[in-house]
């Protein structure tokens, strides 16, 4: 078990002590005050002598922790806990994610769901919405249970549905942090059967009901909403539900729908088309930045608006067969559209309309002039940028 093996690794003496009393799995005569790889070794070779239960115990609380242990993991447990300082002075994040597990546990869980929650953020797993900023949250029982029966009445899966909100932090389009709420929706599913073995020989069948997760993130300062889900059909009708029953917002009757950027449409070299009457010269996608899905980075790329090579063709040349725009481990997270009108009654330069596109919600047209925003918008909604729900 690769797992238990580096948790024990990672971990000090002290912490492995304290991990094994506190889990009441029964250890051999150890001296924990020998070398740190001395003591890891003894552990390692012990495992294999254990119970079938207690190894599986084992090697779940060492995969939980261990995962928690790396970038996004830590971030997400720092942002769980109320004294981050205490976390911060221990020796190795090894360290930090056990003493949590262990101590913590609801806390733990927590962070867990943020880390789930940040790691398929902006994948393809994830759908961004916007509403009107500073919407209250109603988060009530009756509202709570309103949101409930509309989950239940929405995909045909079981009927018991858990809804755990807590607060949390969100970075916003410009990286500052603000506060939000992330709501986990736990939904049991339709009952499934798989074959055990019940003795040596003898092999039946259990019914089990898999339970299906989904993560929403709601800021208010912003009225971003932000929904993981398997399928965007399903992530829509979760956000609408989520508008009508917990920010008592009818869709329907909404003056400023439920908004949806999407900028997958631009990982693929589709013409970006116009109509004639409006004057535009051309339309150029100039900059678009890829967030890697394995969380180690971003990549962004630009064209200048002279060149005569389109950013498609340039990431080609560029990157050959390591181009992100053709992989399926990168996302888009912004980008930069550039649409030139002709001259007015063909004099003089003409006008240059650049609209950034950030997700979840930001978009650089609510301070242009009406006749931009409503130029942008119509455009952005034809390229299959913008979506506008509930209407």
């Amino acid at each position: 078990m690769p797992v238990v093996r580096k948790f024990i690794r990672l971990t000090s003496a002290t912490g492995l002590q304290e991990y094994f009393q506190h889990k009441q799995i029964p250890l051999p005569t150890m001296d924990w005050s020998r070398e740190p790889a001395q003591v890891a070794a003894q552990l390692i070779a012990w495992v294999a002598e254990l119970s079938p239960g207690d190894r599986a115990r084992l090697r779940v609380d060492a995969e939980r922790i261990t995962q928690m242990a790396d970038e996004t993991g830590q971030g997400a447990l720092l942002n769980a806990v109320t004294d981050a300082a205490q976390l911060s002075r221990m020796s190795s994040a090894m360290e930090r994610s056990r003493w949590i597990y262990l101590h913590a546990p609801d806390k733990f869980r927590h962070a867990e769901d943020v880390r789930y929650s940040d790691q398929y953020r902006h994948g393809r797993d994830w759908s961004g919405y916007q509403v009107e900023a500073s919407l209250p949250l109603h988060n009530d029982p009756v509202s709570i249970n309103i949101f409930k029966a509309k989950i239940k009445a929405l995909f045909g899966l079981g009927d018991k549905v858990k809804v755990e909100p807590f607060e949390r932090t969100l970075p916003d389009e410009e990286g500052k942090e603000i506060t939000a709420v992330q709501l986990m929706v736990y939904q049991e599913g339709l009952p499934d059967t798989y074959l055990v073995f019940e003795g040596e020989e003898n092999i039946t069948s259990r019914i089990r009901h898999p339970v299906f997760e989904h993560a929403i993130t709601y800021a208010s300062s912003s009225g971003t909403i932000e929904v993981i889900a398997a399928k965007r059909t399903r992530r829509t009708l979760i956000a609408q539900a989520f508008t009508e029953a917990l920010l008592k917002r009818p869709t329907k009757a909404d003056k400023l729908p439920l908004r949806r950027y999407d900028l997958q449409p631009l990982m693929t070299n589709q013409p970006l088309d116009w109509d004639a009457e409006d004057g535009i010269e051309s339309v150029q996608l100039v900059m678009i930045k890829l967030k890697d899905l394995t969380g180690k980075g971003h990549v962004q790329i630009d064209v200048p608006a002279k060149n005569p090579v389109t950013l498609h063709d340039y990431a080609q040349e560029h990157f050959g067969k390591q181009n992100p725009m053709r992989s399926t481990l990168f996302a888009p997270t912004q980008a930069r559209i550039r649409i030139r009108f002709y001259p007015h009654n063909g004099v003089g330069r003409g006008k240059v309309l650049s609209v950034k596109l950030t997700l979840p919600n930001g978009c650089d047209l609510r301070s242009r002039t009406d006749k931009e925003r409503l130029i942008g918008e119509k455009y952005l909604r034809r390229w299959g940028l913008l979506e506008e729900l509930g209407q």
